[in-house]
């Protein structure tokens, strides 16, 4: 072996055994401490808001999105904060004063499925045997309580944010603002009434945020479905979901605008239709799926589609449908979107149910249905 080599090789266990002998948790004790004895962080913001005074720099607001308290800490809450703190210790450094409260969320359907778990009961019927307060109150408590040990937790995580001053969803100081908002949104003609689409929990009796949602990614069966055109014999606008079940909803067809589309001539079951379908699906919908011939009759823009009217194929077996195009006259036409459709699978037709998905709707409400 050379004796540089050798040099190397020395060095390298040297280093190895320097790391191997570092405490993590005695040098994080050592350092919270320090911080906390000689008021670093506090320290910290007031030479940042000398700084930013000096240079003329406005305030820095951080609104932190916060957590929830119906559990413990996890990896992405973990994450999230850290990466925060590293924004904020970058605006103080740069001499910008900081306003960094924490923030919690304690409301909502985690805080209550947590509470009944700890209390031993389920569903809206326990917790009224109960007695709402008494749930209540219960609720109160374990947010505050796992509020707490996450302040901990994230101090622990080096973490330089106002946690003695966090804002609480529970506590009449965040409600009043949320009643104050508002109150302001209607003054300036910013609130209205509406319709949304929304999940709903039949056993807690609620809406349900997105982000209450579970999924799970599952095989099902995508349909084809033809819809005749209005006044049209053998004449049909194809779409295809991955949504069966709503297709009894349907109240209109999305194209998108800039699409190239195809009235084409085939022969099916039987009988020589006329189909519409974009004209990047032909080969893969038209041959390679279903392997029939066809004939393109006309190429047209999907502008050109819009207002086309269409027969709902359950129109004859419930006139609900008929009794909604008298008050609506959009129902049952195409509809156009560059946002909700395109030519990467399907026919480049997109069923649209507005009363079973959030997009569906506001296509729906954009087209005054």
């Amino acid at each position: 072996m050379s004796q540089s080599n050798e040099k190397a090789t020395n060095d390298q266990s040297t280093t190895t055994t320097a790391i191997g002998s570092f405490d993590f948790s005695i040098v994080e004790h050592s350092v919270r401490s320090m911080w906390r004895e000689q008021r670093i962080y506090e320290r910290a913001k007031e030479h940042a808001a000398q700084q930013a005074k000096k240079l003329g720099n406005k305030p820095f607001y951080f609104l932190d999105g916060p957590p929830y308290t119906s559990g413990n800490v996890h990896l992405g809450t973990a994450w999230n904060k850290i990466l925060k703190d590293m924004v904020l210790r970058y605006k103080r450094m740069r001499g910008f004063e900081v306003w960094d409260r924490a923030g919690y969320d304690m409301h909502g359907l985690p805080t209550e499925h947590a509470a009944e778990k700890e209390l031993g009961i389920h569903g809206k019927e326990q917790i009224l045997s109960l007695g709402s307060e008494v749930f209540i109150n219960a609720c109160r408590e374990l947010c505050v309580r796992n509020m707490l040990k996450m302040n901990e937790v994230f101090r622990s995580l080096g973490v330089w944010m106002d946690f003695d001053d966090a804002y609480k969803s529970i506590s009449k100081e965040f409600m009043e603002g949320e009643w104050w908002f508002i109150k302001r949104a209607h003054e300036t003609g910013r609130l209205y009434e509406g319709e949304r689409t929304m999940t709903w929990d039949a056993s807690n009796a609620t809406a349900l945020a997105k982000h209450e949602l579970e999924y799970n990614t599952i095989m099902d069966t995508a349909i084809y479905v033809r819809f005749k055109v209005t006044g049209e014999d053998n004449t049909y606008l194809v779409i295809w979901t991955t949504t069966p079940w709503t297709i009894p909803f349907n109240l209109a067809i999305m194209a998108h605008p800039k699409i190239t589309y195809c009235r084409v001539r085939l022969t099916f079951e039987g009988k020589e239709q006329q189909w519409y379908v974009a004209k990047d699906r032909l080969e893969p919908f038209l041959t390679q799926e279903l392997g029939i011939a066809f004939v393109v009759e006309e190429e047209l823009s999907g502008e050109t589609l819009k207002g086309m009217q269409y027969v709902h194929p359950f129109a004859d077996r419930n006139n609900v449908y008929e009794t909604l195009k008298s008050t609506q006259p959009n129902i049952h036409t195409v509809v156009l979107s560059d946002e909700y459709v395109d030519t990467t699978s399907g026919s480049g037709l997109v069923h649209c149910a507005p009363g079973c998905g959030p997009e569906d709707y506001e296509v729906g409400h954009q087209n005054g249905i």
